[in-house]
């Protein structure tokens, strides 16, 4: 009798050790998110949201982080890829880190809420559109156009995404570039349509 006494006291004991840890970790996390915004702000390449936590990622599934995190490092590649140099020296650097934004971009819209979905597709729009403004990407027009409708279509109150698109058609119009038959479907990179989610602004 008094071996189970022990024993059970001895798993107490052990779970009790195991909430204090895991409250621990879920602590850490408005201190680590606060912190990574904060570096974002001044140096966005920098930035780390990811507490150091001692039960690994159990506390950031309980607390539903991974979508705060998706759009988190989402902004950060855009922000990296959108503030690199035009060099001939640089030319497949941007080409990489411009894939590696569209890809978290995509990942972010898909799964998101309609307005954080609204916002990572807007992003999507400018950078098609940053490379039709330099001359360099005229074949990513309809894309960057796909993407600024979807991006209303899953939030009418974005109205970056409505200026975004009306200059993009108004521009293409003066320059005679034709955007593609497909452009009222709504698809646009996430390969569905409109959007889904919701971000929080571009504050981070």
């Amino acid at each position: 009798m008094s071996a189970l006494r022990l024993g059970a006291a001895g798993c107490l004991a052990a779970l009790a050790v195991l909430v204090a840890l895991l409250a621990a970790d879920v602590r850490a996390w408005p201190a680590a998110l606060g912190s990574g915004d904060s570096v974002y702000s001044v140096a966005s390449a920098r930035a780390s949201w990811q507490p150091a936590t001692r039960l690994g990622g159990l506390s950031g599934d309980l607390l539903g982080t991974r979508d705060d995190l998706a759009i988190r490092r989402a902004l950060q590649t855009y922000r990296v890829a959108s503030s690199m140099p035009h060099r001939l020296d640089n030319a497949l650097e941007r080409q990489t880190a411009r894939a590696d934004a569209q890809d978290e971009l995509a990942n972010v819209a898909r799964g998101a809420p309609s307005r954080r979905s609204s916002q990572a597709l807007t992003l999507l729009g400018i950078l098609g559109f940053s490379g039709f403004a330099t001359g360099t990407g005229e074949s990513q027009v309809d894309e960057a156009v796909s993407d600024f409708t979807d991006a209303v279509r899953a939030d009418p109150a974005n109205d970056l995404a409505k200026f975004d698109l009306e200059l993009l058609l108004r521009l293409t119009a003066a320059h005679g570039t034709r955007v593609g038959a497909g452009q009222g479907s709504g698809l646009g990179k996430t390969g569905r349509h409109g959007a889904g989610a919701g971000i929080p602004g571009s504050g981070y």
